[in-house]
């Protein structure tokens, strides 16, 4: 398997020609330079090389460019190999706005791309290294990419002229005819000079926005098809309530399609979101064992409760939609809940990002300690039958539900069970009920009032979590 090489420049760089040959390690490369001082748009030339191109994998490239990956076209030849991929490239993005502005959320781009200029090197990365996958996108950046050509259904649109967005026309015709586009991250390029906007990148973004305007924005999962989960074993129920964060749900699904425990179905419930990227990609989620379901706002114990109203697992673990847990944590927890009828909420040490950061160990299972204020995080399996016995979640409460629920679950008969490792990390946002802003809104009091409703008369002392050192967070989601 060949591939060819197709660039533009004003004068060919012999020594650039030589690089590519180099670097790629396919021993029979077609490399197609065009010469082009300015008679020629970028699409006009592009367009000529993938009809002159003898090969069906052809890369399109800068000739501004380093190579610092070695055997570069043989990663590239493998990706097109094993996927049924049409177009791939180093840095894209699985969300594309109105404006055509496609940095504009950086959680949605992936990838990664080395700059140098005026002696100064840096890394722009989107996305932690991801190996040999391929994260689905709807764009990629036109510094680098590769195509198979017998999977196209549209060429480069020679209508757009100049150095912009021509990328972006060509993968959007082509996503939006059914052709697979993704971002790779094993193959590192360097680009000897820097992006920026003039009054022909505006001109280019609002023909481009107006030629697309019925079918913009455009998301796409980051979850991919070819996970899948598999039966055999009790069924387990993700519960993910989402109120407009959006931007840190894949990140999320991820955490859970990567468990090593694989039968699972997730519920997701939209809590009423106001924020149109979140609701675009609530609408747009496709994925297996998922189910989505849309209610007016009612506070996350109403979502919860509904969630697992519409789950079919025998044990249920919540899980909000910007934290994520480690690949054995499901496992872990499945493995010591299905041990005993009475054991849940199984729940283990937590690792806080964010606003507040560090390790926190959680104390062992106790009623007096579970008495004296929440230690349980609220990402903690338990059975459908506890979660039954308790009447779920208490609606009426504005913090500290799953509090609530712990303590009737310990007047049922219903025995906590530690997991001594940082299988969970809690991400900490400025504006939410935090621990520490939690203390400042009456927390005395909410405890008391949960104590009283439970029928629980000691004196408890103020929950005062206690951080450990910095933890090392780098358990790999894409693993």
């Amino acid at each position: 398997m060949s591939l060819s090489v197709v660039f533009s420049s004003k004068k060919i760089n012999p020594e650039f020609v030589e690089t590519i040959k180099k670097s790629s390690g396919v021993h029979k490369i077609e490399i197609l330079p065009y010469e082009n001082p300015g008679k020629y748009s970028l699409t006009e030339v592009y367009n000529m090389g993938l009809k002159k191109a003898s090969n069906d994998i052809v890369v399109f490239c800068h000739d501004d460019i380093k190579f610092d990956t070695k055997n570069w076209g043989r990663k590239l030849l493998k990706h097109f190999s094993k996927t049924e991929y049409g177009i791939v490239g180093v840095a894209g993005c699985r969300y594309l706005p109105k404006s055509g502005k496609w940095w504009e959320i950086a959680s949605e781009m992936m990838g990664q791309v080395y700059h140098e200029h005026e002696g100064k090197r840096w890394l722009s990365t989107y996305n932690p290294k991801f190996g040999n996958n391929i994260l689905p996108s709807v764009l990629v950046d036109g510094l680098f990419f590769g195509v198979d050509r017998s999977r196209l259904k549209e060429f480069f649109d020679e209508s757009v002229k100049g150095f912009h967005f021509y990328d972006l026309n060509f993968c959007v015709q082509n996503y939006l005819k059914g052709v697979k586009v993704g971002v790779i991250s094993n193959i590192d390029i360097t680009h000897l000079s820097i992006g920026m906007t003039n009054e022909e990148w505006e001109n280019n973004r609002v023909i481009f926005s107006k030629k697309y305007k019925d079918d913009l924005p455009i998301m796409e999962s980051l979850v991919q098809p070819e996970f899948k989960f598999k039966n055999g074993k009790p069924l387990v129920s993700i519960i993910m309530p989402v109120y407009n964060y959006g931007k840190t749900l894949d990140r999320a699904l991820v955490s859970v399609f990567n468990q090593t425990y694989k039968n699972i179905e997730i519920i997701i419930i939209d809590d009423g979101s106001t924020d149109e990227f979140t609701k675009l990609k609530l609408k747009t989620l496709k994925l297996p064992n998922t189910k989505v379901i849309f209610q007016e706002n009612g506070g996350p114990s109403n979502a919860r409760n509904n969630g697992v109203k519409a789950s079919k697992g025998k044990y249920i673990l919540p899980l909000d939609s910007d934290d994520l847990m480690h690949p054995i944590y499901v496992e872990s927890c499945v493995n010591i809940i299905q041990k005993d009828s009475k054991y849940g909420p199984i729940y283990c040490d937590t690792v806080h990002e964010g606003q507040m950061k560090g390790l926190e160990e959680r104390p062992e299972w106790s009623k007096e300690r579970l008495i004296q204020g929440p230690f349980i995080v609220n990402c903690s399996m338990f059975s459908r039958e506890s979660f039954d016995d308790v009447d779920g979640y208490d609606e009426d409460l504005k913090g500290w539900e799953d509090y609530y629920m712990w303590l009737r679950m310990m007047q049922k008969g219903y025995v906590g069970k530690r997991i001594p490792q940082a299988l969970f990390i809690y991400f900490h946002h400025e504006s939410e009920g935090t621990v520490s802003t939690i203390a400042n809104q009456n927390t005395q009091q909410l405890h008391e009032r949960i104590l009283t409703k439970n029928k629980l008369l000691e004196t408890p002392k103020p929950y005062t979590p206690l951080f450990g050192s910095q933890s090392n967070t780098n358990f790999n989601i894409f693993n």
